[in-house]
């Protein structure tokens, strides 16, 4: 039902962007979504239709403020839960530069000393929380929260730090004004606390949290409930794990129905008024490109012709060898690029009940342009988001019968490791992933990658059929071993019977 009403209200939202003339309500109604598109963990997008919103925004007019404010604070979110925690400082200071109600500027704060906690810059989040606690003493919701924040920020930077009082003391409130955001929050806080010096009140407190998540239907602290219980409660971990597989992989699947269904309102609601435009920008540009076609393929075969003519003889043996090794080249290039992908379009098709024309044309054309690339020698390192590249690459084999598990792929896995590498990994994890698509009618898989001093671990484990004892290696496999082997890497397969297949890759760091 809240899925629903969101949706409705992205809805409205955008038939105001479209039809109001009021500047400042577009741009409102442009904040509203980017929250929308936040709550779905759309951070990308969200910070896109922030920048729609500074666009019907002027800082000269204080009718603005408020719009802008909120705008940077949201920004500022996005930014920090993105991990860009500079921009997130900066975008906090803008919020409080525009605000004019001072509650505001306590949360503005309060999310700025969270960023500098975050960058474990404990003096800086300090300094902020001991600012703000006496202004908030009046507000029962804010002052527990700025306590028990800044009690945890304390003994964040010094593990000998006794929390005890200022973390019970803010529970207390909370618990005495039904705050049950709160209650999460500092059970979530004495858990941490506990850990290690009285593991059974970590647990205690972790259980508690938990309770309160189911009690408010919050998926997400849920799940950080159920990460403390698998580590806080050995004999319960098999269970605490299995419900937090589940609850997990239901969240991201909310999320992207969410992702999808906010893209297909705003492309319904903008389609009809493009199309008679874009019908006479295609026509002009299919003029001018057939003509320029032509003109270019008459001087390119002219330019050919008097080209092969003068060099035949002189680069016949050259040409002959050049065109053998442009071909095994190639035909390794189609196997990694084109009929993986092909199968990757197909394994998505046949899981789906129905088929959604736009997702597949953008994954077609995806195909086409790295097909059309196929040729390029260069590698370009085009890897700023490698991490989450990986991800959607490894979890887009999923479906209803397999599970994909990833663990430890963070970008700062991927900060040593170089765009030549990162190319050929690319490629390797495809092929593996297609082998096992194929192959092992599996029912879970987990891919770990973790570093040690110099070298990178990449271990690929499933639960199905596992290689057959008298195997031979395809044209795919084979290619996987080489891929590493240019490396200077090692990779192992482990044929275990029908207990699945193991796969172990590792490599030295281009750089530390």
């Amino acid at each position: 039902l809240a899925r629903l009403k969101n949706d409705s209200a992205f809805y409205y939202f955008n038939k105001v962007v479209n039809e109001s003339k009021d500047s400042l309500m577009i741009a409102m109604s442009y904040n509203r979504m980017a929250l929308l598109q936040f709550n779905a963990g759309d951070y990308y997008s969200s910070q896109e239709t922030l920048i729609q919103s500074f666009k019907y925004l002027e800082e000269e007019n204080k009718r603005d403020h408020p719009c802008l404010s909120s705008n940077y604070n949201l920004l500022g979110r996005n930014s920090q839960n993105l991990e860009n925690y500079d921009d997130a400082l900066k975008y906090y200071d803008l919020a409080i530069r525009f605000n004019n109600v001072s509650q505001y500027e306590v949360t503005f704060l309060n999310n700025k000393a969270l960023t500098f906690q975050a960058k474990q810059e404990y003096d800086k989040a300090i300094a902020i929380y001991q600012s703000i606690l006496d202004t908030t003493k009046e507000n029962q919701a804010e002052y527990p929260r700025v306590l028990s924040n800044l009690a945890r920020t304390k003994w964040l930077a010094d593990s000998n730090y006794n929390a005890t009082n200022e973390l019970l003391a803010a529970l207390a409130i909370r618990k005495r004004e039904k705050d049950d955001l709160g209650l999460n929050a500092s059970y979530s806080h004495l858990s941490d606390y506990y850990s290690k010096s009285r593991p059974d009140s970590a647990l205690l407190y972790a259980e508690r949290m938990y309770e309160v998540a189911l009690k408010n239907n919050s998926p997400n602290d849920q799940v950080e409930a159920l990460d403390k219980l698998t580590r806080l409660s050995p004999r319960n971990q098999n269970s605490y794990f299995s419900a937090y597989q589940h609850l997990s992989d239901s969240i991201q699947d909310a999320k992207n129905a969410a992702n999808n269904k906010f893209a297909l309102i705003r492309y319904e609601t903008e389609k009809s008024k493009a199309d008679n435009l874009s019908l006479q920008r295609d026509n002009t540009r299919q003029r001018v490109l057939t003509v320029g076609i032509a003109v270019a393929a008459f001087a390119l075969i002219t330019t050919l012709l008097l080209w092969f003519r003068r060099r035949r003889q002189k680069i016949k043996q050259e040409a002959e060898k050049a065109i053998q090794e442009s071909k095994l080249k190639t035909s390794q290039k189609i196997h990694d690029v084109v009929a993986n992908g092909l199968y990757r379009i197909m394994n998505g098709l046949e899981h789906k009940d129905t088929i959604e024309k736009e997702p597949l044309i953008n994954e077609i054309e995806v195909l086409y342009e790295r097909s059309r690339n196929i040729s390029y020698e260069d590698i370009i390192d085009e890897y700023a988001d490698y991490n989450n590249q990986v991800h959607q690459l490894l979890t887009s084999f999923a479906n209803e019968h397999t599970k994909v598990i990833v663990v430890g792929n963070q970008q700062t896995f991927w900060n040593h490791v170089g765009a030549t590498q990162k190319h050929e990994l690319q490629l390797v994890l495809n092929e593996i992933m297609v082998n096992m698509k194929k192959h092992s009618r599996a029912k879970n898989v987990v891919i770990h990658f973790k570093q040690e001093e110099r070298m990178a671990y990449i271990h690929y484990k499933d639960d199905g059929t596992g290689f057959p004892a008298a195997m031979e290696f395809g044209n795919g496999l084979n290619n996987t071993v080489s891929r590493i082997k240019s490396l200077n890497g090692e990779v192992s397969f482990g044929k275990s019977g029908g207990e699945g297949v193991s796969i172990e890759i590792s490599f030295p760091l281009e750089s530390l």
